[in-house]
């Protein structure tokens, strides 16, 4: 058993290694998929574990320190082998403050805790869910003065205070340090690569849902957010079912990960045909 780095020869082989399993890592996937169009691993850094002359597990990290493991060798064993700690240690950065978060199964991000000896930080666990194509979608609910469009580069700043707003009560462990340029700057990455919906009421921008990673044959959907003094009027559903629309018309399954104590939105992905699959983990180091 070997942990050796990956070149950009060996991307698509990685990529077909995780298959149909991609649900389960689609950050993965899609920072493959940019890798093996942009031709280069660099800045970042990834790491294959072979066993036997055969792929068994990635380890992906970013320059900025994002830490994205798939691991399936433990999913009979259930723990981490002294030799394959020995052989991580070998090629994580000494200094492991330059991680600042794991993300991905819980098994998987647990395995990189243990390793890393991170006790303290911030975990935030979540359902892993998925729904498949196949699936039928009940129909759009008609809501009187509310529209449904896609969100273009020109809406960046009609999307912001509603980005600043989900970013604050959804993502950041910190919500003081909120900077708006960098959401500014990450809408305008996503507007690029990603779709994004927007729900206009009464010509207000009200509510959003889009895609967060875009696989081969899955989509994951993220920032499902309405303003507060718009909730409970289905607009989030008129949302995501329009959005299930585009993902499934090309011919993609969908994929999510819902905080494990948010009943009303795990209630709502129910209902519109997703299913608990997995546990999975945000550590926040």
């Amino acid at each position: 058993m070997t942990w050796e780095p990956l070149h950009v020869k060996d991307l698509s082989m990685a990529i077909q290694f995780i298959g149909e399993k991609e649900w389960v890592c689609e950050h993965l996937v899609t920072r493959l998929l940019k890798k093996q169009k942009t031709k280069t691993i660099s800045p970042d850094s990834l790491w294959v574990r072979y066993e036997n002359g055969k792929p068994t597990g990635l380890l992906y990290l970013s320059k900025q320190g994002l830490l994205l493991p798939y691991l399936p060798f433990l999913e009979e064993r259930k723990f981490v082998l002294q030799e394959d700690f020995d052989l991580l240690k070998k090629i994580l950065p000494d200094d492991t403050s330059r991680i600042y978060s794991i993300v991905g199964k819980l098994l998987y991000v647990q395995a990189m805790e243990e390793l890393l000896r991170f006790d303290g930080g911030v975990c935030v666990d979540y359902h892993l869910m998925t729904r498949s194509k196949s699936e039928p979608l009940p129909p759009v609910p008609l809501i009187p003065r509310f529209q449904v469009r896609k969100a273009t580069l020109g809406d960046v700043e009609c999307i912001l205070p509603l980005q600043i707003l989900y970013e604050k009560e959804e993502v950041l462990i910190q919500p003081d340090l909120m900077d708006p340029e960098k959401t500014r700057k990450d809408l305008n990455l996503a507007l690029q690569d990603q779709i994004i919906l927007l729900g206009d009421y009464e010509g207000k921008a009200v509510s959003k849902v889009g895609t967060n990673a875009r696989g081969i044959i899955y989509d994951q959907i993220g920032g499902v957010f309405t303003d507060p003094n718009y909730r409970n009027r289905h607009f989030a559903r008129a949302l995501l079912i329009r959005l299930l629309h585009l993902i499934h018309g090309e011919g993609k399954n969908a994929c999510l990960f819902v905080k494990i104590h948010n009943q009303s939105a795990i209630h709502l992905y129910e209902e519109l045909g997703f299913q608990i699959q997995e546990a999975f983990r945000i550590h926040y180091t």
